[in-house]
């Protein structure tokens, strides 16, 4: 059975401007101990996917308006808010894109921590604080113990997304959600707190979602990857697989437009052109279609769904049976993919069809 399995799960966001379609059906499964990459551009439903699973979306705007959400066999969708909260921390944890903000500024890192283990555990004040020194010793904070009452502020950034760690951690969840835990950290703050991730998440066995626009994390954490556009799962595969074998055009896009180690000298990056689509109006065809090269005229009229393409691989270090699926009517060749543009003579974009289709 899954540890979590999220099944057309839809959000929307109900404004002043209108109504935002951020998720619409997002399909994935997580098994124990895997780690499972979730990449796109900004706006494109990642970090959103994530609030909805912990029922944390802002109210009143944000709804989950379709789907399940099931962990360990029990549909979160269905839980009130104090079996919900109940949930939060004990068996999901997750791991906030701005430590500064996500920390409360006016009480010390002993207070918060005291707070979250003694909320969940039945524990003595004393014994919340032993394990709280634990905790900031395995994340790698030098003397905890005189780092406990100091406050948020008296953190540099690295040390500060250091002590959300050891939170997301005090109760040793079964799931750990982390959402850019990178952001705004220096490239060699960045290496620690990823290799600190990675053994935690191998030593505790705890099944990790990581949450990105880097591409390069994703290659070095995770086993398995979601590729998300305007709030749909486009393509998904073994990290691997999907390194070596992009097929969706927004895919190869993403892996063209980042620099490599393996690139020429004076190789040029290729960016994608345009920009991402107004979730404010319900999607008409392919969300990709007004920025995709291989575009042809069904793309404007329909969305295609998720597929499997191939037939099923083997994960080998957990088991997993994973399928590369992929969402689009007219995918690039290998030649085409490792080129980032169609090579079939003659063929053209598909233009889009008169009538206004907003």
């Amino acid at each position: 059975m899954n540890l979590l399995s999220v099944h057309d799960l839809i959000v929307r966001f109900r404004t002043h401007d209108g109504t935002v379609h951020a998720v619409n059906g997002v399909s994935f499964d997580l098994n124990e101990g895997e780690t499972l990459g979730l990449v796109g551009e900004s706006g494109c439903g990642k970090s959103v996917t994530n609030l909805a699973v912990m029922r944390l979306l802002p109210s009143p705007a944000g709804r989950i308006e379709g789907g399940q959400v099931v962990f360990e066999g029990q549909d979160l969708l269905s839980l009130d808010e104090s079996e919900m909260r109940d949930l939060r921390g004990k068996e999901i944890a997750m791991i906030f894109q701005d430590p500064m903000t996500s920390l409360n500024p006016v009480l010390t890192i002993e207070e918060q921590m005291v707070e979250t283990i003694r909320a969940h555990r039945r524990v003595s004040k004393a014994e919340a604080r032993a394990k709280t020194i634990e905790l900031l010793s395995t994340v790698g904070i030098p003397q905890p113990e005189s780092r406990l009452r100091n406050f948020p502020h008296q953190f540099s950034g690295g040390m500060r997304q250091r002590v959300m760690i050891a939170m997301a951690l005090a109760l040793e969840p079964k799931l750990l959600i982390a959402d850019e835990p990178t952001t705004a950290l220096d490239v060699t703050i960045q290496a620690q707190v990823l290799e600190l991730l990675s053994r935690l998440a191998a030593d505790r066995g705890t099944a990790v979602i990581l949450i990105t626009h880097d591409l390069g994390v994703v290659a070095g954490m995770t086993k398995r990857t979601n590729v998300m556009y305007a709030g749909f799962v486009v393509e998904s595969a073994t990290t691997a697989d999907l390194f070596a074998r992009p097929h969706h055009p927004y895919t190869v896009g993403l892996l063209h437009s980042m620099p490599r180690l393996d690139a020429q000298p004076g190789e040029p990056l290729i960016p994608i052109e345009g920009t991402p689509p107004d979730l404010r109006f319900a999607p008409v065809g392919c969300p990709f279609a007004p920025r995709c090269a291989w575009r042809v005229d069904r793309c404007w009229r329909e969305n295609p769904v998720l597929e499997p393409m191939q037939p099923t691989q083997e994960i080998v270090t957990t088991g997993l049976q994973a399928t590369h699926r992929i969402a689009c009517w007219n995918q690039p060749t290998a030649e085409e993919a490792a080129a980032a543009r169609p090579l079939r003579p003659g063929f053209t974009p598909a233009a889009p069809p008169t009538e206004d289709l907003s």
